[in-house]
């Protein structure tokens, strides 16, 4: 083996070692955070930490809400509370919510809701269309304060994070901002507001235009927020929690590394190191079981016909041998040898060396006897 090849093996030890290394390191790194949408402590581009900074930088007291009961307790006392995925909450979980909202003096801000959600916590404000297209919306004119002080917002279409923006179509006393379509992507009611894209509060998207105006009016009015963000582990969710809810975020990063790893090693390590030596196998079978077992094969097929063939046609060598002629020879040359050495007619050896048909078991087995009879006769 040249000294090439016992160094290939050596460095591709270092690179997994080392690829081990840096999947542990970035998995570490990411465990002091949640990473997900709209998750305030994360750094990512779907993140939005850069709009709970800057509200706490400006007072704000932000606390990070997991459960429906913790949420409801803070907008009862007057808080804003901020619901990141209202998809995600049951019936129940809404119904709780629209209580408290009746009964206190807080806001609840909904991020893209669908008409079910809205059904549950107001009657004025439905989901209008979409906005499938990078677009830039100014505030126009009659906004009142459901503006927030921004003039312009940006959403960015089909790529943004869950898709295209939603927009929403305000009755009553319901008012809505940035018009885009049918409707508009900012709606307030009440203490209720509406907005039409995630991507506003997200750490890429809250430097577009005036995001970060719309954003920091919105939440950070009251002085103090709750940033709600549901989990599957929430006792009034209608779905308990899988066990892959109690892992860590990181431990997806580490499993796919050690994946990668793994697949890397496999591929390494299972190339050939020569061409494939075939070997003959020291297989004995003894000839009577070959016998039997094609004779059985032949009685489950109901072959008679076949077995007949095989029997006549050894004994036609077997007596071909013994007058000394060629196997070659046709049935009526075997015949006409044949009679004279044998006191039976010739038709009666024709019938028993040519192809009569065989009707039943009885018969195959009278003619094995047959030819063996023939056969010996003709060694007297």
């Amino acid at each position: 083996m040249s000294a090439d090849t016992q160094r290939r093996p050596t460095w591709l030890v270092v690179l997994i070692v080392i690829a081990v290394l840096a999947a542990v390191l970035a998995a570490v790194a990411r465990g002091y955070y949640r990473d997900g949408p709209l998750e305030p402590d994360a750094p990512t581009g779907q993140g939005s930490r850069a709009a709970v900074s800057v509200l706490r930088d400006l007072g704000v007291e932000v606390e990070t809400q997991r459960h429906t009961a913790d949420a409801v307790e803070d907008l009862a006392e007057g808080r804003t509370v901020l619901l990141t995925d209202p998809g995600a909450l049951s019936g129940e979980q809404l119904q709780t919510l629209s209580g408290a909202l009746e009964s206190s003096s807080g806001t609840l801000v909904l991020v893209q809701p669908d008409f079910v959600t809205l059904g549950y916590l107001t009657s004025v404000i439905s989901p209008a269309g979409a906005v499938r297209t990078p677009t830039s919306v100014e505030a126009g004119d009659g906004c009142d304060g459901a503006g927030f002080r921004a003039r312009t917002i940006h959403v960015p279409g089909e790529e943004g994070l869950v898709g295209p923006a939603t927009t929403y179509r305000t009755a009553g006393d319901a008012t809505g901002c940035f018009t885009s379509g049918a409707g508009a992507l900012v709606a307030v009611a009440g203490n209720v507001v509406v907005l039409g894209s995630p991507d506003l509060l997200t750490n890429d998207g809250i430097r577009e235009a005036d995001n970060s105006a719309l954003v920091l009016n919105a939440l950070g009015g009251a002085g103090s927020l709750t940033w709600y963000v549901p989990s599957p582990g929430d006792p009034m969710a209608s779905t308990g929690p899988d066990l892959l809810s109690y892992l860590p975020d990181w431990a997806s990063s580490v499993a796919l590394w050690l994946l990668i790893t793994v697949a890397i090693t496999l591929i390494a390590f299972s190339r050939r190191l020569g061409p494939v030596v075939v070997e003959p196998l020291p297989v004995t079978v003894r000839p009577q079981e070959l016998v039997l077992g094609r004779a059985r094969l032949q009685q489950q097929a109901r072959a008679r016909d076949s077995a007949a063939t095989s029997l006549r046609t050894a004994s036609m060598r077997r007596l071909a041998d013994r007058l000394g002629i060629r196997q070659v020879e046709t049935l009526d040359a075997l015949v006409a040898a044949l009679t004279p050495h044998l006191e039976q007619p010739p038709e009666r050896i024709r019938s028993l060396l040519g192809p009569t048909p065989v009707r039943s078991d009885h018969d195959l087995v009278q003619l094995a006897h047959d030819l063996d009879l023939l056969e010996k006769e003709i060694d007297r």
